[in-house]
C-alpha cells in the first residue's frame, strides 16, 4: 500500500467520525431544545401575567396624564402651557432692556428653540437660557436639555443653584413606569435566535454611517478591534422609521462621540464625561429617519441567518481571452463585499487564455471552489465574491482583470446548529459576553436568565455590556491604552411620564395672549414682570377640570399600592419565573456546549478535507511517493 493511500484512509477515517459526531451533538441539542420547551411555556406563562399586571399600572399613569392635558383645551382652559424665554439684551440704555419670546413646554427640551436664536443671548452651542419664571415673574435660568442640566452644575447666572436632568423639565410633573428589566447573556438564546447585541446608536436621515453610543472594547474586547460587529450582520431599530428595509453592515470604522450626550450616568456601560473612541458602521440601505443621543433610541445587530460556506457561484465575469493560456491554479484566495472568509477556488485558463462563464474543465477554463478552502464561513447569499487578476499570473496595477461573481450559500448539513468558529479560540463567542439588559415588551416576553422589577425611571433602550467587567478600569481608547474607564451596568429603565401641570399665568403682550413663538419688543429690565404688564393670571380650574385629575390619580394610588405590596403576589411571581429561569438556563447551556462542540468539529473537518485535497493533488502525491 502507498503511503498516500494510506494517508487518505486515515483522513477518511477522521473525516467519518468527526462527521458522526457531529450527527450526535446535533441530535442533542434537538433534545434539550426539546426538553427545555417546558420551561419556556411555564415562564413565559408567569412573565405574561406581570406583563398584564405593569401594563394596568402604566395605563393608570397614562389617564393621570391625559387628565391633565384637558386643563389645556377647549372652554375648560385654565393653565397656560407657555413661557416667556428671553432672547436677548441690550446693555446701552439705561435701565436695561430685554426682549422675550413665547414657547411652548417641552419634555424633550428646547435645543431646537435656543439655537433657532432670535436675539443677542441664543444660538448654536448655547446651553442654558433665561426665562421668565411663570409664578414669580423673575427671571431665572435653565439647561436646554437633560444632558446639559447634567454638565451644568451651579447656575452660571443668578439665581445661583445646581441644575440637574430634570432642571429643564418645569411645569411637569415627573412619574415613574414600571417594567420588567431582563438580563440576557448568549447563551441564554433560543437556536434560532439571530440576537447579536444591542446599544443606542445616532445617524442622520439619508446617512448610512450608525455612531455606536459606546466605547470600542466596553464589552471586553480588545479595543483595538470589534469582534462583535460584522460584515453582512443585519441591523434593525426600535423606529421602525429610522431603518424602513432589510438593512446590513457593510463597513465597519472607528471615530469619536462625546457619550455625555446619553442622558444618564452608565448609560453605554460606562462612567465617561468625554469624547470616547466608538465603532461607526457603514450601513445599506440608507437611514430613512435620523436620531440623535437625545432620543436614546436603542439599535439591535442579528446574525444574517442564511450565511454559511460557499455552496454554488453564479456566471463568472472576467475580461475576456487575456490570461496566460492552458493554466490551472489551485487555493486561490478571493475577498467578499459582505464578510464572508476563507473560501479558496480552482481557476483554469483554456488554449485561448479565456476562463468560461460557467463550469470548469481544462478545455474550456472557468471557476469552481476549491476543495482545500472548502467554501469557508461567514458567506451571504447574492455576496459578492472577487479574485484578484494578479492571483492568477496577471500584472499589478489594474483591477480590469479581476474575477467576479455572486455566490449561494449552505446553512444544513454538517454546519446545522452550529457557530462559526475563528480559528483561533480567542475569538469564540463568550456565553456571558456581551450581555444585553433591557426593558420587556410583548414581543420578548420569556427571554433573559434573569429578570427584575424596575421602576427607577432611567430612559428606555436596551444595551449591551460585559458584567465580568463591573467596576475594573479599562483601555477603552485605542489611541491611548493609558486612559482607563470604569465599566458599570448599564442605566436601562422603563422610563417616565410626564405630567404637564403647566401654569396658572399665561404669557400677555400689550394686554393681549400670545401664542408659541411671539415676540416683544424691548422692555426695561428693571420693570416688575410680575406686575401683570406680560403676564396674566388665569382662572382657577373648575371641579369639571380637576375632579377627573384627582379621580385618576386616587386610582393610580390604589393600583400601584397593591401592585407594589410587600411581600405580595407579584413579588412572588418574579422570584418564580427567576426559578424557573435558573433550571432552564442550565439547559441553555448544555446546549450552547453542544453548538460549540458543533462548530469546533465543523473546522476540524474542514482542514481534513483540506488536507485531503492536498494529498489528492497530483505534484503533492509524487513528492510523497
Amino acid at each position: 500500500m502507498s503511503l498516500t493511500t494510506e494517508m487518505q484512509g486515515k483522513i477518511y477515517q477522521s473525516l467519518d467520525d468527526g462527521y458522526s459526531q457531529v450527527k450526535f451533538f446535533q441530535d442533542q441539542v434537538v433534545l434539550l431544545d426539546n426538553d427545555k420547551s417546558d420551561w419556556d411555556n411555564a415562564i413565559f406563562k408567569l412573565d405574561s401575567e406581570l406583563f398584564g399586571e405593569i401594563q394596568l399600572v402604566n395605563r393608570a399613569i397614562d389617564d393621570v396624564k391625559d387628565a391633565y392635558n384637558v386643563r389645556f383645551t377647549g372652554v375648560n382652559s385654565c393653565r397656560s402651557d407657555l413661557f416667556w424665554m428671553m432672547t436677548g439684551i441690550n446693555s446701552s440704555p439705561t435701565p436695561k432692556e430685554v426682549t422675550f419670546k413665547a414657547v411652548a413646554l417641552n419634555g424633550n427640551g428646547y435645543t431646537a428653540d435656543v439655537e433657532a436664536g432670535g436675539g443677542n443671548v441664543l444660538g448654536s452651542g448655547v446651553t442654558f437660557f433665561h426665562y421668565l419664571d411663570p409664578a414669580s415673574g423673575i427671571l431665572t435660568t435653565s439647561p436646554t436639555n437633560a444632558v446639559t442640566g447634567a454638565e451644568q452644575g451651579v447656575s452660571p447666572y443668578p439665581p445661583y443653584f445646581t441644575h440637574d436632568a430634570d432642571t429643564f423639565r418645569f411645569g411637569f410633573a415627573p412619574k415613574n413606569y414600571y417594567g420588567l428589566k431582563y438580563y440576557l447573556d448568549p447563551y441564554q438564546k433560543d437556536i434560532g435566535d439571530t440576537f447579536v447585541t444591542s446599544f443606542i446608536g445616532t445617524i442622520s436621515a439619508g446617512s448610512n454611517l450608525l455612531t455606536v453610543m459606546s466605547p470600542v472594547g466596553s464589552t471586553g474586547q480588545d479595543p483595538s478591534m470589534s469582534p462583535i460587529y460584522k460584515t453582512g450582520q443585519l441591523v434593525v431599530c426600535d423606529d421602525d422609521a429610522v431603518l424602513t428595509t432589510p438593512t446590513k453592515i457593510i463597513g465597519i470604522n472607528t471615530g469619536s462621540a462625546d457619550l455625555a450626550q446619553i442622558p444618564t450616568t452608565g448609560a453605554a456601560g460606562v462612567v465617561t464625561t468625554n469624547v470616547s473612541t466608538v465603532n461607526i458602521l457603514t450601513i445599506d440601505p440608507v437611514a430613512g429617519l435620523g436620531v440623535s443621543a437625545f432620543d436614546s433610541i436603542s439599535f439591535s445587530i442579528l446574525d444574517n441567518p442564511t450565511t454559511g460556506p460557499v455552496g454554488v457561484i453564479s456566471d463568472v465575469t472576467s475580461n475576456g481571452e487575456v490570461y496566460k493560456v492552458s493554466q490551472k491554479y489551485h487555493a486561490v484566495p478571493s475577498t467578499s463585499n459582505l464578510g464572508g472568509e476563507g473560501a479558496t477556488f480552482s481557476v483554469f485558463t483554456n488554449p485561448s487564455g479565456g476562463i468560461a462563464t460557467v463550469g470548469i474543465s481544462t478545455t474550456s477554463g472557468g471557476v469552481a471552489i476549491d476543495i482545500i478552502g472548502a467554501g469557508g464561513l461567514g458567506y451571504s447569499n447574492g455576496e459578492t465574491i472577487t479574485i484578484a487578476g494578479t492571483s492568477i499570473g496577471m500584472g499589478a496595477g489594474t483591477t480590469a482583470n479581476d474575477l467576479s461573481f455572486t455566490v449561494k450559500t449552505i446553512q444544513d448539513g454538517r454546519f446545522r446548529y452550529g457557530f462559526q468558529l475563528h480559528s483561533d479560540p480567542i475569538f469564540w463567542p463568550k456565553p456571558s459576553d456581551p450581555q444585553t439588559v433591557g426593558i420587556m415588551q410583548t414581543s420578548t416576553l420569556g427571554i433573559g436568565g434573569r429578570i427584575s422589577l424596575d421602576n427607577s425611571g432611567d430612559p428606555k433602550g436596551s444595551q449591551s455590556w460585559d458584567p465580568a467587567l463591573e467596576g475594573e478600569e479599562m483601555p477603552m481608547d485605542p489611541t491611548n491604552y493609558r486612559i482607563l474607564t470604569k465599566v458599570v451596568a448599564p442605566s436601562v429603565g422603563a422610563d417616565k411620564s410626564y405630567w404637564k401641570v403647566g401654569f396658572q399665568t399665561a404669557p400677555i403682550y400689550q394686554s393681549n395672549f400670545v401664542s408659541a413663538g411671539d415676540a416683544t419688543g424691548s422692555i426695561d429690565l428693571n420693570e416688575p414682570f410680575g406686575d401683570g404688564s406680560i403676564k396674566s393670571t388665569l382662572s382657577a380650574c373648575d371641579s369639571t377640570v380637576d375632579n377627573p385629575i384627582n379621580n385618576a390619580i386616587g386610582i393610580l394610588t390604589t393600583k400601584e399600592a397593591s401592585f407594589t405590596e410587600e411581600d405580595g403576589r407579584n413579588n412572588l411571581l418574579v422570584d418564580a419565573t427567576n426559578a424557573l429561569r435558573e433550571e432552564r438556563n442550565e439547559l441553555c447551556m448544555r446546549i450552547w456546549g453542544s453548538r460549540t462542540a458543533i462548530g469546533d468539529l465543523n473546522n476540524k473537518i474542514t482542514r481534513l478535507e483540506s488536507l485531503r485535497g492536498f494529498i489528492n493533488m497530483e505534484t503533492i502525491e509524487d513528492i510523497i511517493e
